[in-house]
């Protein structure tokens, strides 16, 4: 092998690597692209998902508040209607009881005056 065949050899050789190391540069370029994207494609289905498990925490918190809002509410206006039914049938019995204490003071100043 003459010494002019040894160099092209070697120059062809060596584009061969050189094509292959861009080869391999592009493949592993491609390589990370894809990744980033499947990377952004699991965040935002993770972001996504767990947006929609809080969003169902909340509106079952606030339906059991609801709820449970109702229940005080309903209960303190049973109370309410028992109070004002309790204080309807005392009205006549502390109307009397007021009038007699009337009654009475006045007997005493006019027995005093008198």
């Amino acid at each position: 092998m003459s010494k002019a065949e040894i160099l092209t050899q070697l120059k062809t050789a060596e584009e061969q690597a050189k094509m292959r190391r861009e080869k391999a540069n592009e493949a592993a370029k491609q390589t990370v692209t894809a990744a980033r994207a499947d990377a952004s494609a699991i965040i935002e289905s993770a972001r996504s998902k767990a947006a929609t498990e809080a969003q169902t925490k909340i509106d079952k918190a606030a339906a059991e508040i609801g709820a449970q809002s109702k229940s005080t509410r309903s209960a303190g206006e049973n109370d309410a209607a028992a109070l004002k039914a309790s204080a309807s049938k005392n009205v006549s019995t502390a109307t009397d009881y007021l009038i007699k204490e009337f009654e009475r003071y006045i007997d005493v100043r006019a027995s005093k005056n008198g």
